[in-house]
């Protein structure tokens, strides 16, 4: 498991890095063709609309794994440590129900759809956009299996407020 996980951190840490580090240097093209050669690029905006998509999922996908995601933990103040475990079960397969129906088999369905399209300016199909959703879904239903199969083995502890805060920490 730790394997998989490791594999996973690495696959999905990786293209968040690539992908900021491209959209780093597009968006420091568009400054310099703007103001410097007073030709604005025609390409830059829609690679960075497109690559803040595929980030964002992917660092979604990436917070689920870590266990850092956004979370309102009220009620699981309020109960006892027994149903705070139930619950702490209950995220992961939310998770993952998330991942594979909604996000996986919508973002299926949404490529579909969108197969027979080009974005405007680069002429790219819609579908490679519309991918982020259901490989998202993939990492974040990897993720889940993960996270649950830690939980259930006692060997994943929630993440505190400080460790989610910042993304610190196993």
């Amino acid at each position: 498991m730790r394997q998989l996980r490791r594999l996973t951190d690495g696959i999905v840490g990786a293209a968040c890095c690539l992908l900021l580090a491209a959209m780093v240097a597009v968006l420091a093209w568009q400054v310099f063709s703007r103001y410097v050669l007073n030709a604005p690029s025609t390409f830059s905006e829609e690679i960075l609309r497109f690559g803040l998509v595929w980030l964002s999922l992917l660092g979604a996908a990436y917070s689920t794994g870590r266990g850092t995601h956004m979370a309102v933990t009220l009620l699981r103040d309020l109960v006892r440590p027994a149903v705070q475990r139930v619950l702490d079960l209950l995220v992961p397969l939310a998770f993952l129900v998330f991942g594979i129906g909604v996000l996986g088999l919508g973002g299926l369905r949404a490529m579909q759809i969108a197969s027979g399209q080009t974005t405007a300016v680069l002429q790219l199909p819609m579908a490679a956009v519309y991918a982020a959703i259901p490989v998202s879904g993939l990492f974040i239903s990897i993720y889940s299996l993960l996270n649950l199969a830690d939980l259930l083995r006692q060997r994943r502890e929630r993440p505190d407020e400080v460790e989610a805060a910042l993304n610190w920490g196993d």
